[in-house]
């Protein structure tokens, strides 16, 4: 009876977005995507993030039906995704120049069934969603950028499609303007709840917008999981280093036999804190280092916490609604310092200005290092996780 039941639940089609075994390859071998598996659950929103040239929108062009596999498969509810069930948000917003604001946004619902008043209620909808009340009978010469990737999201969304595709819209925009309308795909994608899936090469931005964040690099899917485990459980160097930000600190190490003779450590510039001296004498993994230089950054690991995960700093928490999700986009200011070890090796680590904390040029610090925040790799791949009691086995090469 229980095999039965089982057998009865496991032969029931995935009701989302599923991409099974799709490879891509041009010409003579070129191969871009390799047996990429994933699957996006019903109102999920995933950030596909990795840098130029790693196959992320071959794999968006494919999904979005404008490309076929060399294998492989892709359904939504079980079924083959059709075109017509995918709404597509492009880099540059392909706009009608002839036609008004009102005319592009409403073009698909005439393509494919205008209902009427629906429609139009929805409509008016999105426009106010995305701030574009008032601009109705204007041209897409008239429009600025960003207006004028509002009304290409206005448009990707219109016939309610249940898949919805980004191709890096905001690359293209002004960070202030990337900023408001991260905010709005945020509170559209809450209202509406789509299944979609948000390509880009910004780390922030995809940490912002995912439920969870499926990494790519070299045409492979290295990685899925929330923000919040993807920092703290990288598998490669490679997802470390892309989802760091500031920056990411590579240290030679000595290591004990124990460990293997390439392992480097890796430290983000969020991990380090000053110590004083008593306590700095009693602890693990102190660096004693001399400031460099200083610079302002603006922006944080502002990141769409998963159900019951809660964003963690450097987040302000006035940017955060109950739920851990952002409720607006506003700038988070950090001082990033650089400073240089006895090893010679010049670091970086930052501090948030609301500490009040500032450090002069040439004055010298002594940083703890955070355990639990600090990674081993050995070949490209985490070797052990550091905490406190493997910490003390390494040592910064001289």
């Amino acid at each position: 009876m229980t095999s039965a039941s089982y057998s009865s639940a496991a032969a029931e089609p995935f009701e989302g977005l599923r991409i099974r075994g799709v490879a891509k390859t041009f010409g003579a071998g070129t191969t871009v995507l390799n047996e990429i598996d994933l699957d996006v659950h019903p109102g999920e929103l995933i950030s596909l993030v990795g840098s130029s040239g790693t196959g992320k929108s071959t794999l968006l062009r494919i999904i979005a039906g404008l490309e076929d596999p060399t294998t492989g498969r892709v359904t939504y509810g079980g079924q083959p995704l059709e075109r017509g069930s995918v709404g597509v948000v492009f880099q540059r917003p392909i706009l009608y120049p002839h036609l008004s604001v009102k005319d592009n946004v409403l073009f698909p619902t005439r393509l494919h069934g205008f209902s009427g008043e629906a429609d139009i209620d929805y409509y008016r909808e999105l426009l106010a969603a995305l701030k574009l009340e008032g601009l109705e009978n204007r041209k897409p010469s008239q429009l600025s950028g960003g207006q004028a990737q509002r009304v290409g999201i206005a448009r990707a969304l219109i016939r309610r499609a249940p898949v919805v595709l980004f191709d890096e819209p905001l690359a293209s925009v002004d960070e202030e303007m990337s900023a408001s309308i991260r905010a709005d795909i945020v509170r559209l994608h809450e209202r509406y709840g789509f299944t979609g899936l948000y390509v880009t090469h910004d780390q922030n931005e995809a940490l912002m917008l995912g439920h969870r964040v499926a990494v790519m690099d070299s045409g492979y899917l290295v990685q899925v999981d929330t923000p919040g485990r993807l920092l703290d459980y990288p598998h490669t160097l490679q997802v470390a280093k892309l989802l760091s930000a500031p920056a990411l600190n590579l240290l030679d190490i000595e290591p004990e036999d124990s460990l293997p003779a390439d392992c480097r450590l890796a430290i983000r510039a969020s991990s380090f804190y000053e110590l004083g001296g008593g306590e700095a004498e009693q602890s693990h993994g102190v660096l004693s280092a001399q400031v460099l230089g200083q610079r302002h950054l603006v922006g944080g690991m502002l990141y769409r916490a998963a159900l019951n995960e809660t964003a963690t700093l450097p987040v302000a928490s006035e940017q955060l609604g109950a739920d851990g999700h952002p409720v607006e986009s506003s700038n988070v200011e950090n001082v990033e310092y650089s400073v240089r070890v006895p090893a010679g090796q010049e670091l970086e680590f930052f501090v948030s200005d609301a500490e009040g904390i500032s450090y002069a040029i040439g004055s010298d610090v002594q940083l703890g290092v955070a355990p639990q925040r600090c990674f081993l790799f050995s070949g490209g791949k985490r070797f052990t996780w550091v905490d406190s009691s493997s910490f003390g086995v390494v040592s910064m090469s001289s």
